[in-house]
């Protein structure tokens, strides 16, 4: 039995899930970004730009970028959106990446919370994620809150190369222990202050290159994360998860606490893994290439597995 997002067939797209223009505080105009990254081979791209009353960086709309759309490469209407409450950010504010908003979606009031402005996004239709946890250290406590958006970003490419946070997977596996179904992102953040677009981005499996159809598969988990590395596919028999991909080093299955199994060698393309023993409710998969460079599977969870079997 394959796996999703390998189970349907469908073709895949490869997209960046947040980024900036000058519609806030990016260096390229709208126009500029697209271009970027069509000849960075991007199928899609989110110019998810800072939605917040802080002239200093952020917009007041939500950006129509519809308009730089074509047959072979499309935006996606997003938002960086922000609130008040949260720890530790330097201007005491959440950063929630929502792709697939609506233009009306209105700034958050004065008093609005973090869980409100998420659960507002959700509720608007947007595919939410959860931005950059160890950038501006997102505690487990607030991870909670905010624990009704889809998805938690586990790599941030910006974060990664200006102050070396850029990850968000242990947040993640934090929320999953909780019983939180969450999928997995990786994006770039890209402002193109410095060389920060290609770092980071999601394979998304969808019917057609459309807006719609995107944020559709992404909210049904039908898409995976990398830096580098490609999944072929992944497959469920008796207990048995096959996995193919690209040349890597190393193949890591995790679950919950510390569970884990792994695969090494040189340029691994193939791994079988016997979970029988596997003492945990989910997995996840990771690839790790010879230049440590990653790719992430969204996490399965057996009960839904036994019920396909």
């Amino acid at each position: 039995m394959l796996l999703p997002p390998f189970d349907r067939g469908q073709t895949f797209f490869r997209g960046n899930l947040h980024g900036h223009s000058t519609h806030s505080d990016g260096e390229f105009s709208p126009l500029g970004v697209a271009e970027t990254y069509r000849e960075l081979g991007y199928d899609f791209t989110c110019l998810s730009d800072h939605l917040w009353k802080n002239d200093r960086f952020c917009a007041q709309t939500v950006l129509d970028s519809t308009h730089l759309d074509s047959e072979d490469f499309i935006t996606v209407p997003s938002a960086e959106l922000h609130c008040h409450g949260k720890q530790y950010d330097n201007d005491g504010l959440w950063h929630i990446v929502a792709n697939g908003l609506p233009l009306d979606f209105a700034v958050a009031g004065e008093d609005e919370t973090g869980p409100e402005m998420v659960q507002r996004a959700v509720d608007a239709g947007a595919y939410v994620s959860i931005a950059h946890p160890e950038w501006y250290i997102l505690t487990n406590d607030e991870a909670k809150q905010v624990s009704n958006a889809h998805a938690v970003e586990i790599y941030n490419h910006s974060c990664a190369i200006e102050s070396s946070r850029g990850y968000g997977i242990a947040i993640a596996d934090f929320l999953l222990n909780e019983g939180h179904r969450v999928s997995f992102t990786a994006t770039d953040d890209s402002h193109f202050r410095t060389n920060d677009g290609g770092g980071g981005w999601v394979m998304v499996a969808a019917d057609q290159l459309d807006a719609g159809a995107i944020i559709d598969a992404l909210k049904a988990g039908h898409h995976y994360s990398s830096t580098g590395p490609e999944f072929h596919y992944l497959a469920w028999d008796s207990n048995c998860l096959m996995v193919e991909c690209s040349a890597v080093d190393h193949i890591c299955i995790s679950g919950s606490g510390h569970v884990a199994q792994s695969q090494h060698g040189s340029n691994i393309t193939r791994a079988i893994f016997d979970l029988n023993t596997f003492k945990s409710d989910f997995f996840r998969v990771s690839i790790i290439d010879r230049s440590g460079r990653q790719a992430w599977s969204n996490p399965y969870f057996l009960d839904d597995l036994m019920g396909k079997g």
